[in-house]
This record gives structure tokens, sequence and C-alpha cells, in this order.
């Protein structure tokens, strides 16, 4: 699996998946502890879920597109073991932000 030939798209969409899951969780603990972020999300969409996945979604396209075009469009080299490694890193980091926020934060 190591020397497993990955896509452009695969290996930045994976990326951008790790980006998106970090930054995910930090949206969470952000519109939870400020009420001005909180009104703006609800005002922007109507409610802030909404705004909060238009907000994620975004980010994981657009990065996905961009990482897809570095090296002159050839895209990121990376092994198919080390991008698992990026992703679950990525998943992981997110899943402690959201549980320690609500464990020792809120």
């Amino acid at each position: 699996m190591e020397n497993t030939s990955l896509s452009k798209r695969s290996v930045a969409f994976g990326i951008a998946l790790a980006v998106a899951c970090v930054v995910n969780a930090l949206i969470v603990v952000v519109k939870e502890k400020s009420d001005g972020v909180m009104a703006w999300m609800k005002k922007l969409t109507g409610h802030h879920w909404t705004t909060h996945s238009v907000i994620v979604v975004i980010l994981f396209l657009g990065l996905g597109c961009l990482l897809a075009q570095v090296r002159g469009g050839r895209g990121i080299n990376m092994t198919a073991m080390g991008l698992i490694g990026t992703v679950v890193s990525g998943v992981a980091v997110a899943g402690l932000i959201i549980i320690g926020f609500y464990l020792f934060a809120d």
C-alpha cells in the first residue's frame, strides 16, 4: 500500500478533508463562545448550522481544487499511507478539540 499511486485529486481532497475537519471543530468552539458570531451566522443564512455547513463545504471544495493545482498542476505527491495518516490525524484533532471544549470549557 505504501507505493500505491494516488491521483492528484485524491491527495488534494484528502488533505482538504483533514483541514476542513479541524476548521469545523474550531467554528463550533468560536460560535458557542461568542454570541456575536452565533448571531451573525444565524442572520447570514437563517440558522447558524446552515452557515457553519456552507463555510466548511466551501473550504473543502476550494482547498481541494487549489491543492490539486500546486506544482504546476501536478498536485501534491503523497503516499497512500501518508494520506491516510493525514486524514486520521485531522479527524482525531477535530474530535479532541470538540471533546475538550465540551468537557472543560463549556
